[in-house]
């Protein structure tokens, strides 16, 4: 039964990239807005079911770590979007921000340190809340 479950859990995952990627490129639905909106709400769930993880275990788990590596990929893409020449004092932060939850990524993976899961999520909520708040109209794309 449990075999069964995670087939179907499995195929969910795929539904929703597909979907995803229906939207993104065939369907051009989604604004680079959308995009990184989405982005930083999986990266805040990602975060979420990482504190979930470690809670449950008290200790740093494979699951965890392999939790924490997505964490990092997601990070990553949201700093390659960056325009650092033009994006002056707000793209240097936003690198600063995204390097940090990398930091705790690594230190999950290396170090079995738990201590920088809590200021991270902190943070990547803070930039989802801010990036939802932007006015419709200043939305470019």
């Amino acid at each position: 039964m449990e075999n069964y479950t995670e087939i179907v859990e499995k195929e969910k995952k795929i539904t929703k990239k597909k979907d995803l990627l229906d939207d993104t490129i065939i369907k051009d639905k989604l604004s680079q807005h959308e995009i990184i909106s989405r982005m930083y709400e999986g990266l805040v769930k990602e975060i979420e079911e990482l504190k979930g993880i470690l809670f449950k275990d008290l200790a740093v788990t494979n699951a965890s770590k392999e939790k924490a590596e997505k964490i990092s990929k997601i990070a990553f893409t949201l700093q390659t979007c960056l325009d650092l020449d033009n994006g002056g004092k707000i793209g240097e932060d936003l690198n600063w921000l995204y390097r940090y939850i990398r930091y705790m990524s690594k230190r999950i993976q290396d170090n079995e340190c738990m201590n920088f899961v809590q200021p991270a999520f902190k943070i990547a909520t803070g930039l989802k809340e801010a990036w939802d708040a932007i006015p419709k109209k200043e939305r470019t794309q």
